[in-house]
C-alpha cells in the first residue's frame, strides 16, 4: 500500500485510469478534490517521481503552477501531468489510485494492477527456476492436487503444495498419509473456505478448487429442494474469491458438475475473475477424452492471468492410450470375500416400486464385461439403488471395493490405502476423473512453457514416467 503518514489527513481516494494524449500517458485532475486538498488555481507545486509512484506536493515557490478555468464565475483548479513525468511508471489507460491529502497528492499503480504484475512476474521466475508452488481448496484426499502435481512433474517442474483446505479433518488426514504431493511442509487448513483468514492463503502460482456440487447438480437440488443460491454451500464462492485475492495465483483450475457452468455463483465468480485480470477458458469433459471407465461428465474452467494468456486455446484431444479403455472385469480385485456379496432383495423391490411409480430410476447391474459405467457418488457405501454394482450369474451383487472405485475413476488407488471403506468411498465419490484434471493442467503448462503441446499426441517422452506409474493399472485389458 502507498505509504501514508500519521499526520496525513485523507480528503479523497480515487480509482481511475491514466488518460492518453498523442498515444502517451496523461494525468488530468480537476475540480473540488484539488481545492479540498489545498491546491488552488495559481498555487505552486512540485512533482517527485519514483518507480510506479508519483507524488505532487504544494510548494511555496518554484516548480509548476496549478492551472484552471472558470465556470459560472467559479475557479476550477487543474493539474495536468504530461507524458514525460508518467512514462516511467504508468502506461496509457493503466489503472491508478490517487490519494488526496492536505497539500499532497500521491498516485500509485492500482493495487489490482500491481497484483497482476506480481503474480505474472512470480510465475515467470518460477518457470525459470523450474519450481512452481501449488495450493487447493475443497481438497478432500487431494485427487485434483495430485493430478496437478503429476502434470507439473511430467513437464519437468518441481511442484510444492504450500497449503490445502477442507472442512473435513478425516479427508485431510487421508491426504497427509497417502498423497505424496502433500508433504510435511504443506499447511493443512481445516474449516470452511469462507471462514479462513486471508493470512493463511500464502501466495502460490497455481490454485485448484472444486466448490461443493450439491447446490448445483440436478440431484442435489431435487434432494434439498433448494436453489444453488440458497443452498448452505452457496457462501463458498466468497471464500474462493478471498483466497484468490490473497494467494494471487497466475493459474486457476476449477471443476464442477455441468450445471454449475451457468449457475449464478459461477457467473459471479467468472465476472470477478475477468475484472481482476484473468482470462477464462471453459470446457466440458467426459471419459471420451480421458479414456477412464467411469462416465463422469464435468465442467472445467481454466483462468490464466491475462499477461500470460495470449494465444492459449483450451483444445484437449483424446489422451494417448485412451482407446485402450479397460473392461471393468480387468480392474477388479482378485480376492474379494464372499461376505461382500448379497441378494439385495430390498433393492430389487425398490426398483420395481420405482418403475411402477414412473420415477425413472434404474439399477446399474454390471457383469464386468463393460468398458463404461455410470458415476459413483459420495454415499456409495450406503448401497443406493441407482449406482453401479457388480452382479454374478447366481444373482448376488456387491459394491466395488474402494480400490476398484479408484481405478474406475483413473485415481491412483494408493490415495485411499488404509482408509475405512466409508471414508474412502466418500473422498472418491465426490472427487474427479484424475485424467481430466491432468489433461487440463498439462495443456496449460505445456503452452506456458512455450511447447504448445498437442495433447492428442499424448504425453511427451520426457514426462510420461510419473503418469504411467499411476495409470498402469487402468489399461490392463
Amino acid at each position: 500500500m502507498t505509504e501514508i503518514h500519521e499526520t496525513d489527513h485523507i480528503e479523497q481516494v480515487s480509482y481511475r485510469r491514466i488518460g492518453i494524449n498523442r498515444d502517451k500517458p496523461r494525468l488530468w485532475i480537476e475540480g473540488l478534490k484539488l481545492t479540498a486538498a489545498g491546491f488552488r488555481r495559481g498555487d505552486n507545486y512540485v512533482v517527485d517521481i519514483s518507480k510506479r509512484r508519483l507524488t505532487i506536493r504544494k510548494a511555496a515557490v518554484g516548480g509548476r503552477k496549478v492551472s484552471g478555468r472558470s465556470r459560472n464565475g467559479v475557479d476550477i483548479p487543474i493539474i495536468d501531468i504530461e507524458a514525460r513525468a508518467l512514462v516511467q511508471g504508468f502506461a496509457p489507460e493503466s489503472r491508478v489510485r490517487i490519494i488526496f491529502s492536505r497539500a499532497k497528492i500521491v498516485v500509485t499503480v492500482h493495487h489490482e494492477e500491481e497484483a497482476k504484475r506480481r503474480r505474472e512476474s512470480r510465475f515467470r521466475d518460477a518457470q525459470a527456476s523450474r519450481q512452481i508452488s501449488e495450493a487447493s481448496l475443497f481438497t478432500g484426499a487431494g485427487v485434483s492436487t495430485l493430478a496437478v502435481h503429476t502434470a507439473l512433474a511430467d513437464a519437468g517442474y518441481d511442484g510444492e503444495v504450500k497449503w490445502v483446505v477442507d472442512v473435513e479433518l478425516k479427508y485431510l488426514q487421508v491426504a497427509r498419509r497417502n498423497n505424496y504431493a502433500i508433504t510435511d511442509e504443506t499447511c493443512a487448513i481445516v474449516g470452511k473456505v469462507e471462514e479462513v483468514e486471508n493470512d493463511f492463503f500464502a501466495p502460490v502460482d497455481i490454485l485448484s478448487f472444486s466448490m461443493p456440487c450439491a447446490g448445483f447438480s440436478r440431484a442435489g437440488r431435487s434432494k434439498h429442494k433448494l436453489t444453488p443460491e440458497t443452498h448452505e454451500s452457496a457462501t463458498a464462492v466468497f471464500g474462493v474469491v478471498n483466497a484468490i485475492r490473497a494467494a494471487n495465483p497466475a493459474i486457476l483450475l476449477s471443476e464442477n458438475v455441468v450445471e454449475a457452468q451457468h449457475a449464478p455463483a459461477y457467473q459471479l465468480l467468472k465476472a470477478e475473475l475477468n475484472r481482476l485480470g484473468y482470462v477464462i477458458f471453459e470446457k466440458l469433459l467426459d471419459n471420451a477424452e480421458s479414456g477412464t471407465i467411469e462416465r463422469r461428465r464435468r465442467y472445467w474452467f481454466v483462468a490464466i492471468s491475462e499477461g500470460l494468456a495470449e494465444g492459449f486455446t483450451f483444445d484437449i484431444e483424446i489422451l494417448a492410450g485412451a482407446e485402450c479403455r479397460a473392461t471393468i472385469g480387468s480392474i477388479l480385485d482378485k480376492h474379494v470375500p464372499e461376505t461382500a456379496w448379497s441378494q439385495n432383495e430390498y433393492l430389487h423391490k425398490k426398483a420395481k416400486s420405482d418403475q411402477e411409480a414412473g420415477k425413472g430410476f434404474k439399477r446399474q447391474l454390471l457383469t464386468g464385461k463393460e468398458t463404461i459405467c455410470g458415476a459413483i457418488g459420495r454415499h456409495y457405501n450406503k448401497r443406493r439403488s441407482t449406482e453401479p454394482m457388480l452382479q454374478r450369474p447366481d444373482g448376488k451383487e456387491r459394491l466395488f471395493t474402494p480400490q476398484e472405485h479408484a481405478r474406475l475413476k483413473s485415481i491412483p488407488e494408493e490415495l485411499v490405502d488404509g482408509a475405512p471403506a466409508t471414508t474412502a468411498h466418500e473422498v472418491l465419490g465426490q472427487s474427479i476423473d484424475f485424467r481430466q484434471a491432468y489433461l487440463c493442467l498439462k495443456s496449460v503448462i505445456g503452452f506456458l512453457a512455450g511447447k504448445q503441446e498437442t495433447m492428442g499426441r499424448g504425453i511427451d517422452d520426457s514426462g510420461q514416467a510419473e503418469f504411467a506409474l499411476f495409470q498402469s493399472k487402468i489399461c490392463m485389458g
